[in-house]
């Protein structure tokens, strides 16, 4: 579909953002924003009008108008090296931010970002959320995407990019030219468009209750065995059985094995301590079954129980 059929279905076409109503659960809203074609004359892409669309299919999608600029156009060459291409380091890039007070600083408190990377005649796309666990972007589901020299587009799910219903999601592009002369001397170009703000609306999309799997508790029930076996074989040790010291010494390598085998299908036990009182930004408090050690030793036992835990989007902390 070209961009103006596009655009015809997304945007409401005035300066700022316009937003259509919506009503119940999954509803679909749309809006656009502007940004003066003219302001970035080389270089970077000039950032032109962006519409947003939010679907009822619990999906965004985004679309783009730019116009390339010279030398290198859409990710092409900055310059020449006897007749080599040195390709310049162009990106454009969405940002998104659904919650407020968290998100990457660094970013203007983005939540999530989608970035467009063109380089000879190819473009790659990434979309990622915020890991405030770590600190950092983590990677997501790439989007579906359509380009070329004066449009980009992308949709994804709103899940891939942690936006929950209902929510006021803040959107602003970013684009960026980097390279350097034949001289050595540094080029940095950007062109910024938006933020526009648009409303998520809708109820909070249903959540299944977290489960342990079935593979995970016989795991757990495996070592549990071992466990009780261990202790069996320690008592006749004790007394004197040479033949339960033989076994003794070959079933604590078999418990080293399954153990391994429980941590890597049901994670690392969770320590028990109290449950925390709040999340910190852009986390969340659930509750969840969790594997759990009890003593110690021979005497260990492994359970499943559920426990509050502060939940972010990649990643657990406790």
């Amino acid at each position: 579909m070209s961009l103006g059929a596009r655009l015809a279905v997304l945007a409401v076409a005035v300066v700022g953002l316009c937003l259509a109503p919506a009503t119940g659960a999954g509803a679909a809203t749309s809006g656009s924003f502007d940004d003066e074609i003219g302001d970035s004359e080389e270089f970077a892409p000039d950032l032109g009008l962006t519409t947003v669309a939010i679907g009822d299919d619990e999906t965004i999608s985004v679309a783009t108008r730019f116009e390339s600029r010279p030398p290198a156009f859409w990710g092409g060459c900055a310059y020449y090296v006897v007749g080599t291409c040195i390709p310049a380091d162009m990106t454009v890039t969405w940002y998104l931010d659904h919650t407020p007070g968290a998100g990457s600083l660094a970013d203007g408190g983005a939540d999530a970002k989608v970035v467009a990377i063109p380089r000879r005649g190819e473009t790659t796309w990434e979309g990622s959320s915020w890991d405030a666990a770590n600190g950092r972007f983590s990677a997501g589901a790439p989007p579906v995407a359509d380009d070329d020299e004066d449009d980009a587009s992308w949709t994804l799910r709103l899940a891939d990019l942690g936006i929950p219903r209902p929510a006021t999601l803040r959107i602003w592009v970013v684009s960026l030219y980097k390279s350097y002369t034949g001289l050595g001397v540094l080029l940095d170009y950007e062109d910024v468009a938006g933020p526009g703000t648009i409303l998520v609306e809708g109820a909070p999309t249903a959540v299944a209750p977290a489960t342990v799997s079935r593979a995970c508790r016989r795991k757990a029930r495996a070592v549990n065995r071992i466990q009780r076996r261990l202790r069996t074989l320690r008592r006749r040790a004790r007394r004197g059985n040479p033949r339960a010291r033989r076994k003794l010494r070959r079933t604590r390598a078999v418990r080293r094995r399954a153990v391994r085998a429980m941590k890597r299908r049901c994670g690392p036990p969770v320590e028990q301590e109290e449950p925390p009182a709040a999340a910190p930004p852009g986390c969340k408090l659930v509750t969840k079954p969790v594997l759990q050690q009890e003593g110690v030793g021979i005497h260990a036992e492994w359970v499943i129980k559920p426990e509050v835990v502060v939940e972010c989007l990649k990643g657990l902390s406790r």
